[in-house]
């Protein structure tokens, strides 16, 4: 695997924590997650390492439900693709001693084309063993994702590792204050910041992601313009579909029983 230039962040983007010598200090009084170890170009990521006792917030939960639901549904119908959501990434930079332990990132939603279709239950991806690098990774930001160093050390891995488009999605924009951000991957091997005049995400992959009235994130297919039902709206529509047809059966059985009469 070839060693691609390191790409920094874009400048207006803010920091979501307090960096001391280059270590970053989620808040005050809490001590500096572990300093990132780096191989050449390519930083060796630990993530489970760094996580801690914290949680995640309800927006993050909310929007990688979201996510990983459409996203499935978006691709559901080409089967060499799949999203996986929350699973370990292995890879091993080229050259690394083998006395170092495999290095891995934890993208929030990542869609990958595997050698052979991978079971749902599958563990981890591993880079180069399972298949290529990702297609896609989506980071959701949240002040624990600032451990997990969405907007920083993550850029140069996904690049180095050929991943075509990296997208990070904020909707509280305490993060990132476009909420919502396209890194496509450039010849050079460095990532190109893009968004829509409307300030959603368009991937190359036949989708947009947008930022809905409701302040929570939409998956739209570009090509239909379907926009795809989110797993609560899902629920909802079930539920009332078995009301609807709890009533019409009553109706029936009313009707069947004036007719015996």
């Amino acid at each position: 695997m070839a060693s691609r230039l390191k790409t920094e962040p874009s400048e207006e983007q803010l920091e979501p924590v307090t960096y001391v010598g280059g270590v970053p200090i989620l808040s005050q009084g809490e001590p500096p997650i572990r300093a990132i170890e780096w191989f050449g170009n390519v930083p060796l990521l630990y993530e489970d390492d760094d996580e801690g006792d914290m949680g995640e917030s309800n927006p993050h939960l909310q929007s990688n439900v979201i996510l990983y639901v459409c996203l499935s549904t978006h691709f559901a119908h080409l089967p060499q693709y799949q999203v996986f959501s929350d699973l370990n990434l292995y890879y091993r930079p080229e050259d690394l001693p083998e006395e170092k332990r495999t290095p891995y990132a934890t993208p929030d939603t990542m869609v990958v084309e595997p050698y052979r279709r991978l079971d749902q239950d599958v563990s981890s991806y591993t880079v180069d063993e399972d298949g290529p690098a990702p297609l896609l990774t989506i980071e959701i930001l949240s002040r624990r994702s600032a451990q997990q160093r969405d907007l920083k050390e993550k850029i140069p891995l996904y690049a180095y590792l050929g991943v075509q488009e990296y997208i990070l999605v904020d909707i509280t924009g305490n993060f990132l204050p476009q909420k919502l951000l396209l890194k496509r991957l450039q010849e050079d091997g460095t990532y190109k910041d893009e968004r829509d005049a409307d300030g959603g995400v368009t991937s190359k992959f036949g989708f947009r992601i947008i930022i809905d009235a409701d302040g929570q994130v939409r998956v739209i297919n570009t090509a239909t313009g379907y926009r795809y039902i989110r797993p609560l709206a899902a629920e909802a529509e079930a539920r009332k579909l078995q009301e609807e047809v709890a009533r019409l059966r009553e109706l029936l059985e009313e009707r069947n029983g004036s007719a015996g009469a």
